[in-house]
């Protein structure tokens, strides 16, 4: 980070041990193992808050990603961030952005973004407003559960989130003048 300095740096931190499936089955495991891997966890986010810490004392910018109910949004080094002036917090739709299973049904998967480029998480702040299962993406369809090989292939970001991400960092970068309107790069 300190030698090559990114203007945008992503945070995507591993989210097995904050998920609610993992809760759910806390009490069929060995306590020590599940208290090893949260503790793991939460070595692994803190590390990733100390260097959005790091961009934005640089005046550069971070994005953070994880499931929207991902139990991490309540870590206090993530509340910390939250709280800095400036940094927000929303949620998409990942079937908005492309996600969907190797054979084409979307995933829904509802991801928390947090960031201090408001043009980021403007253009990432879209919900699927499909209603009883169904997809309100343009090809519609039936979403597919987040669970297994699925959710797997769904830590993947689709082509079209990255897109959207850039969309977002040039729009941020010219809003804050460090970009002008027809630069590329």
């Amino acid at each position: 980070l300190d030698e090559q300095r990114p203007i945008l740096l992503i945070g995507s931190p591993m989210c097995t041990a904050f998920s609610n499936i993992q809760t759910l089955n806390k009490a069929k495991r060995d306590p020590k193992i599940v208290e090893q891997e949260l503790e793991k966890a939460r070595v692994h986010i803190r590390w990733c808050c100390h260097m959005y810490n790091k961009q934005i004392e640089r005046g550069a910018y971070f994005l953070h990603e994880h499931p929207n109910l991902a139990t991490s949004w309540g870590e206090r080094c993530v509340k910390e961030i939250l709280a800095l002036k400036g940094v927000s917090r929303v949620v998409a739709d990942q079937c908005q952005f492309g996600q969907e299973t190797e054979s084409g049904d979307p995933v829904r998967k509802p991801t928390g973004f947090m960031s201090n480029a408001p043009e980021v998480l403007r253009i990432l702040a879209i919900r699927c407003m499909g209603k009883n299962g169904a997809c309100s993406r343009k090809k519609d369809g039936a979403h597919a559960p987040c669970l297994g090989t699925i959710a797997r292939r769904a830590a993947i970001f689709q082509d079209e989130l990255c897109v959207s991400i850039l969309q977002g960092l040039r729009k941020q970068l010219i809003n804050d003048n460090r970009m002008k309107e027809n630069e590329i790069g």
